[in-house]
């Protein structure tokens, strides 16, 4: 082994963690030094090889062709090598992923699991944070977001699809027995979600009736919200039917219309280069799994 033709570590590990976090700022958050220290470990490492490897931009860097190069052999490299000081020391590093989704999404569907996502990854720590930007995934800041909608994304984001978003009214188990056609609902208080606020008209498109004519009464700042509303007699909801499939379950609300599709999707997107990183797969197989399943207890 010819140490001479090694770059320096640190510089090396501030390249590995610039490729995977696609920025400066997220590879300084990653190994927890400054914005500055992690462009001069840059600026090193380039130097030192004599070539670019990255190219520069508002959003980022980007990894040139010898940059492609490099990392694949890091990446593997300090893999292995975390691997084995993990086996020495007797243990096994825990990966820790930061998931930004809908408030809604995570309260209604998420933290109810989670206690089965940590029994089957003990390894992943699955911080979250409520949000839908694609521009903190670009960054760096996340690695991984649940997606609501029917946009397009930037080719270096990959979209994992999980559900398609069917909606449908739903209210108590007693409203639920005057609710036999689709235009019954035209004799009760609507509730609304300033977060979704078409879907009273997707919902009234599907079944034939005038969208003028089911204006909510009264509307609420997230689908959690307006649920609740519902539960407690409000009023009839318009819901997706993954956010109400534990109340459903519990008869503590009722969707005697059904649901329709509302031609949004759910899915998991992850920055393309990481989509197969251990924990971002285990993941993203778990989401896919348990979706359209009730929580357990």
């Amino acid at each position: 082994m010819d140490l001479q033709q090694l770059p320096p570590l640190t510089a090396l590990r501030a390249f590995a963690a610039a490729a995977q976090a696609g920025s400066v700022v997220g590879a300084a958050d990653r190994l927890n030094v400054t914005h500055s220290a992690v462009s001069h470990q840059l600026r090193l490492i380039e130097s030192w090889l004599g070539c670019k490897l990255f190219d520069r931009h508002a959003a980022g860097v980007t990894l040139t062709d010898a940059g492609r190069r490099l990392f694949a052999s890091t990446a593997r490299a300090l893999d292995d090598i975390g691997q084995v000081c993990a086996d020495i020391r007797g243990q096994r590093p825990a990966t820790a992923l930061t998931l930004a989704c809908p408030g809604s999404f995570m309260l209604q569907w998420l933290i109810p699991r989670l206690d089965d996502f940590e029994a089957r990854h003990p390894q992943v720590v699955l911080n979250l944070q409520t949000g839908s930007d694609l521009g903190r995934l670009r960054a760096g800041h996340i690695d991984a977001l649940v997606y609501c909608g029917r946009g397009t994304h930037p080719r270096e984001v990959s979209e994992i699809l999980l559900a398609d978003n069917d909606i449908g009214p739903i209210c108590t188990p007693a409203q639920a027995k005057t609710l036999a056609r689709p235009r019954d609902v035209l004799s009760h208080a609507l509730l609304g979600t300033e977060s979704y606020p078409a879907g009273w008209a997707i919902w009234a498109q599907a079944n034939g009736l005038d969208a003028a004519r089911l204006r909510p009464r009264r509307s609420f700042g997230q689908w959690v919200y307006m649920i609740q509303a519902a539960i407690a007699g409000l009023g009839v909801g318009i819901a997706p039917s993954v956010l109400v499939r534990e109340e459903l379950a519990q008869a503590r609300i009722a969707a005697p219309l059904g649901f329709v599709p509302s031609g949004d999707r759910i899915s998991l997107c992850v920055l393309r280069r990481r989509a197969q990183e251990p924990a971002i797969a285990a993941l993203a197989d778990w989401l896919g799994t348990l979706h359209g399943q009730p929580a357990a207890g």
